[in-house]
C-alpha cells in the first residue's frame, strides 16, 4: 500500500496511542481511538471520505472497504511501527513537527512569550523564544529536550528509509 498522497491522515486503534502521538508530533493528523478526541461529544472521522489510513496490529479482518485504507503494523516497538508506516505512506514530504497537539490532535497556535509567561515555568520562558498553544486544551509547546529527542527519531526513521530506497535500486539495476 505505497501512497503518495499529499497530506495523510491517520485512524490509530487504541493499544497505538504512543505512535498516534509520535504521528502528531511530525505534523500529521492522526485521530486514536479511545481517547478524549474520539469520546461521546465528537465523532470519529469518516476514513473512507477522508481517505484516511487505519493503523493497527489486529489480524481480524476488516470490510473490504476498510481493508484497503488499513496498515497492519507487524512490531510491538515503537520505533519500528513508525518505519513500518514510513516505508509504506510518504512522510517525508508533508513532516511538519511542531504544528499538532499531541494530546487533543488540533493544530496548534503561534503566541507570544508573553502570552506563555504565566502558564509556563521561569526557566522555560527564560531559555526559548518560539512557544505554540492547542487552542483546545490550553497545553503550550516550546522546542526542548523533549522537541529534540523527537526530531532525532523521526530523523533516524528518514535515513532508514533512504537506506532501503538505495538498497532497493542497487538491488534492481544488479539484476540487469
Amino acid at each position: 500500500m505505497n501512497s503518495t498522497k499529499k497530506n495523510p491522515k491517520f485512524l490509530a486503534a487504541s493499544h497505538l496511542g504512543s505512535l498516534g502521538r509520535q504521528l502528531r508530533f511530525a505534523g500529521f493528523d492522526c485521530y486514536i481511538i479511545g481517547e478524549e478526541s474520539t469520546k461521546p461529544n465528537s465523532s470519529l472521522p469518516p476514513i473512507e471520505e477522508e481517505e484516511r489510513y487505519f493503523l493497527t496490529r489486529s489480524r481480524r479482518p476488516f470490510p473490504e472497504k476498510l481493508e484497503k485504507q488499513t496498515l497492519r503494523l507487524q512490531s510491538t516497538n515503537l520505533e519500528e511501527q513508525m518505519l513500518e508506516i514510513a516505508l509504506n505512506v510518504e512522510l517525508r514530504e508533508t513532516f511538519v513537527p511542531f504544528t499538532r497537539c499531541t494530546l487533543c490532535n488540533a493544530p496548534l497556535k503561534k503566541i507570544s512569550s508573553d502570552e506563555a509567561k504565566n502558564h509556563i515555568p521561569d526557566q522555560i520562558f527564560h531559555t526559548y523564544r518560539d512557544f505554540r498553544q492547542c487552542p483546545n486544551c490550553r497545553r503550550i509547546y516550546w522546542k526542548g529536550d523533549h522537541f529534540n529527542r523527537m526530531l532525532k527519531r523521526w530523523k533516524k526513521i528518514f535515513e532508514e528509509i533512504s537506506k532501503e530506497k538505495e538498497c532497493q535500486l542497487d538491488f534492481s539495476e544488479k539484476a540487469r
